[in-house]
């Protein structure tokens, strides 16, 4: 790596500006190519630089259902000891909810609970495996992924903007998208 002390990501509040502009952008123009890629084109389609909400719900319930025997393995050889793990994070668990707590994201988050959805879905699926539990979760997922969907592709189309030419550059960027990927969060929970 170069180094270059020169090259900085871009603050959460810088990249949440710019994303705040993509979704205007998209509000004028639901055909940006952000949102559905380029599907003509030569030499090469590309897609969009998130899935909508209904591709995304697709395929998150697609991966459930061919992956539940993956799962339960998964859970019964963790890579690591879960109760360890939670242990050892337990600083970064107080910082997260000391951060939540001086953003009111406590509050923020319920008001973005539907409860007649919620407590359909508990009745529904009560204690059922990992599969039913999401599958029946399916418009639920749709329905928030309609709100993520574009702010993540504001997300991904900002940071593609930033220079990738050095290792410091491509850092930053790493930096950005963790940082884009926080204000998108932020921005549909609500709080500070």
């Amino acid at each position: 790596m170069d180094g270059n002390p020169g090259v900085r990501a871009p603050s959460m509040a810088e990249l949440a500006e710019q994303i705040a502009g993509r979704m205007r952008a998209y509000a004028e123009n639901p055909e940006h190519p952000d949102l559905v890629g380029k599907p003509e084109g030569n030499p090469v389609q590309i897609r969009p630089a998130f899935p909508d909400a209904a591709a995304f719900t697709e395929r998150l319930v697609q991966g459930v259902q061919a992956n539940a025997q993956r799962y339960a393995e998964g859970v019964r050889a963790p890579r690591k000891h879960f109760l360890d793990a939670a242990k050892a994070s337990n600083a970064a668990w107080k910082n997260g909810v000391q951060a939540a707590v001086a953003g009111d994201r406590f509050l923020a988050g319920l008001n973005k609970v539907n409860p007649d959805e919620a407590i359909e879905t508990a009745a529904t699926l009560g204690a059922q495996s990992y599969v039913p539990g999401v599958t029946g979760r399916r418009a639920k997922i749709q329905r928030i992924m309609t709100e993520v969907a574009p702010a993540m592709a504001a997300a991904v189309g900002t940071v593609r903007n930033l220079p990738a030419n050095t290792d410091a550059d491509r850092e930053a960027r790493a930096i950005a998208m963790i940082r884009a990927s926080r204000a998108v969060g932020l921005s549909r929970r609500g709080g500070k």
